[in-house]
């Protein structure tokens, strides 16, 4: 009988959250200012799109490429072919192998050839060109054919197996540092799009909760609902909409990256899409239910600001970090430590995931970190708001709202 009636205040209880959590969603999805600032933002990513792909990138459109060993006799042929394939390579000869994978990682290079002409290996950083790809490996097959030839006469057999599994041998270097433009940019927008979010929708929460305590609406709210289930269906509420607003923006995004090829990491676009709404589901959740907290503190929604100038300094604070620690050094041990500090970490973990490739671990180790940080601080914001939502005409002090029962 009890487990029954417990079952039953457990359903009662998450109704009400989600009761309301889907009137703050649809009041606020419906609303004039949301639906014209996304399509806003949507506009603007694409002005930005059309901007970038009409400014002729003179240095950007050719392609450095050196050879070294015995792979240098295929740059001549290789420079000859490529205007015919629509490409513009600078040819440069080098000295050794190491040399020329150092050139790669410092971004001095595009690609290096290096090995034997008949099966060389391409090393590159991000995305080999397909078409280069294609023209070296063109460029290896008939090489492989004139030696098959000079070596067997005009027997087919070998010479077809020969031509057949001619290839070249791709390997993707990891950039040091930020010479990676790309990956840099990638890892701006991270920062940019989580830090703004943050703030817009964290700052809503607290001043819907203000909102709602200077009209005298919450006392009749809570005539039907307890003071937890009130704040955690309006962050959940808020926290939807924002999300929603982020996977529009970032599917338009992606849409345009697949249509104008502005950026040529698709699947890094993916990725960072999908971790900016994990982390942001993370973060807003910790910083919202803190903002709802400073909101019922004050009485009038004018105070919001003030009352909430810490929460928004930590934002500001991961933000910053994000772009002058992160972005510089993203594998380097303060951008890792800065990653894994909870406050920080939904900002600055997807920004290291943007601009640089992050142990599993670590993601999964600042995740676990950040979830301890939101309930820590949902059992804080729980009770500040509880002991002081109903109270109105005067600024509630932090330390008498953690006393009062």
């Amino acid at each position: 009988m009890s487990v029954s009636r417990g079952r039953r205040q457990e359903d009662d209880s998450l109704r009400s959250v989600y009761l309301v959590a889907r009137r703050e969603f649809v009041i606020r999805v419906r609303s004039r200012v949301y639906r014209i600032g996304t399509g806003l933002i949507v506009l603007l990513l694409i002005a930005l799109v059309v901007i970038e792909k009409g400014i002729p990138h003179t240095s950007g459109s050719v392609t450095t490429i050196g050879f070294a060993g015995a792979a240098r006799t295929l740059s001549q042929p290789l420079k000859a072919t490529a205007p015919g394939r629509g490409l513009d390579l600078a040819v440069r000869r080098l000295s050794s192998d190491n040399s020329g994978r150092s050139q790669v990682r410092s971004g001095k290079l595009d690609v290096l050839v290096t090995g034997s002409p008949l099966a060389p290996d391409v090393v590159a950083t991000g995305q080999l060109d397909p078409t280069l790809q294609t023209l070296l490996t063109d460029l290896v097959a008939e090489r492989v054919l004139t030696a098959q030839v000079s070596a067997r006469g005009i027997n087919p057999r070998p010479i077809v197996a020969a031509v057949t599994g001619a290839t070249v041998h791709v390997h993707i270097l990891k950039p040091s540092g930020p010479q990676n433009v790309q990956r840099t940019i990638m890892g701006v927008i991270a920062a940019v799009a989580l830090f703004v979010s943050l703030q817009i929708y964290g700052t809503q929460v607290g001043q819907g909760v203000a909102e709602e305590k200077e009209s005298r609406i919450v006392e009749i709210l809570l005539a039907t609902v307890r003071p937890g289930q009130l704040l955690f269906g309006k962050v959940l509420g808020i926290g939807l909409v924002g999300m929603l607003q982020l996977a529009i923006v970032g599917a338009a995004g992606l849409i345009l990256i697949a249509k104008t090829h502005v950026v040529t990491l698709p699947a890094l676009g993916v990725s960072v899409v999908a971790a900016d709404l994990l982390w942001f589901a993370l973060g807003f959740t910790l910083y919202a239910v803190l903002f709802a907290a400073a909101g019922s503190l004050v009485s009038r929604v004018q105070d919001v600001q003030l009352a909430s100038l810490p929460i928004i300094l930590g934002v500001v604070v991961a933000y910053v970090s994000s772009l002058v620690v992160v972005l510089p050094d993203p594998n380097g041990l303060a951008a890792t430590v800065l990653s894994l500090v909870p406050f920080l970490a939904p900002v600055a973990m997807p920004t290291r995931m943007a601009a640089g490739d992050v142990p599993a671990w670590q993601v999964v180790l600042a995740i676990v970190l950040t979830l301890g940080a939101i309930v820590a601080a949902t059992r804080l914001a729980a009770r500040i708001y509880g002991n002081s939502v109903l109270r109105t005409g005067t600024r509630v002090g932090l330390a008498e709202a953690l006393r009062r029962s």
